[in-house]
């Protein structure tokens, strides 16, 4: 809870950005975001899914998300996103490199998979950067905050079988 404003004010400085591809983009509030906040808390609790504020040294402005979904997946499922006006500097990939090691550690995953849209060339992009192979289209379409939209999946083998 303690960084559900800042991550507030962070989806509304990028929300442009988020709107095609985060249902949650549509219409955020602060409220709305202290519930996520509050559900994905308990989440963690019940190992669904691990949300890391990604938080600027020096600053504490929050910058974004970088989390792992547990939730009907077979593997664990990365995701992350940083503000609009901090993007472009690797940070999603540092952020994201540093929570596919903790998943190695703590959750001791062979391996994880992540989905992108098709036309999201930066969140593709960190993908490649963190050695993910692409596996081609998803077979369902995604929801985003403008409808739905064609996502490409991808695969990161931690631990050889």
């Amino acid at each position: 809870m303690a960084h559900a404003e800042g991550l507030y004010r962070a989806v509304i400085d990028s929300r442009p950005e988020l709107l095609p591809w985060m249902p949650w983009a549509r219409e955020p509030t602060l409220e709305g975001n202290i519930a996520l906040t509050a559900r994905d808390e308990q989440a963690w609790r019940e190992d669904r899914f691990y949300h890391f504020a990604v938080i600027e040294k020096g600053s504490d402005l929050a910058l974004g998300i970088a989390g792992l979904n547990l939730e009907g997946a077979s593997s664990p499922e990365l995701h992350y996103w940083i503000r609009t006006d901090h993007a472009g500097h690797g940070l999603a990939t540092e952020a994201a490199r540093a929570l596919i090691e903790w998943a190695g550690q703590e959750l001791h995953a062979p391996r994880l998979t992540l989905w992108a849209g098709s036309e999201n060339h930066a969140s593709r992009r960190v993908a490649a950067k963190l050695g993910f192979v692409h596996l081609g289209p998803l077979d369902w379409r995604p929801e985003g905050g403008l409808g739905d939209f064609p996502a490409e999946s991808y695969e990161l083998v931690l631990r050889p079988g």
